[in-house]
């Protein structure tokens, strides 16, 4: 896989759906930082890396509940920059206020929306979806390059629509996908026939964000082509 996990859970999970990649630099990009990444990011050797991307797709908890503690940590403990990039002016304004309310320090990290990081190759777009009403408009996904591969991450998101111009021939495809609960994610049932015919164009499907993993595997066992997204 181009992306490595620190985590693969839907919200109520002990861990939660997170990944991160190296880029050139020495730079580590991370998506997402809640809790359960931060727990993590603590136990790896970080010591090669001199900057931190973390890339925000929407400001669920179980999305960015360690962000703040992972820049505290970084800030005191790691004495590195992190660079926070939101989506959007809208995501990036709720991210500063979730930062003032946690009583962490705008010096502390930069936050940036996405025009900061066009000029790098691993950047290509970030992508807006429909994930939960009450975050209508600030909900997105991201199109990355990773070691040469096109990569499409959904975050969460109820439809594969605004994903579907992103996916060549060759492509990676992480997925926000549920057994049980639809609405505002994707239900993996109704969903299969899209990545069977993605699949079949050339696209590898990776399932994340998952509510029940040993469900998912049984329905997906016949499809060897689709996998069920493993811990790093």
């Amino acid at each position: 896989m181009a992306l490595k996990f620190l985590g693969r859970g839907s919200g109520f999970a002990d861990e939660h759906t997170s990944a991160y990649f190296s880029a050139e630099n020495k730079e580590m990009v991370i998506i997402d930082c809640p809790v359960s990444t931060f727990q993590k990011l603590k136990h790896i050797d970080l010591s090669d890396y001199e900057k931190f991307y973390v890339l925000i797709t929407h400001t669920h908890g179980d999305h960015i509940g360690g962000l703040g503690l992972f820049v505290q940590y970084a800030f005191f403990v790691l004495h590195k920059p992190v660079i926070v990039v939101a989506p959007s002016t809208a995501v990036a304004e709720d991210i500063a206020t979730v930062f003032a309310i946690e009583g962490n320090e705008p010096s502390w990290c930069e936050l940036v929306n996405v025009a900061n990081v066009e000029e790098k190759a691993w950047f290509g777009d970030c992508v807006l979806t429909e994930h939960s009403p009450q975050l209508a408009n600030k909900c997105f996904g991201y199109h990355l390059t990773v070691d040469g591969t096109n990569v499409v991450y959904t975050g969460d998101t109820s439809t594969i629509v605004p994903f579907l111009p992103y996916l060549v021939d060759g492509s990676i495809l992480y997925v926000d996908t549920s057994v049980y609960y639809g609405m505002i994610h994707l239900k993996l049932e109704d969903a299969l026939d899209d990545f069977l015919a993605l699949n079949r164009r050339g696209v590898k499907v990776y399932l994340m964000h998952l509510d029940d993993v040993a469900a998912a595997e049984k329905i997906v066992a016949d499809y060897p082509d689709i996998e069920v997204v493993t811990l790093a």
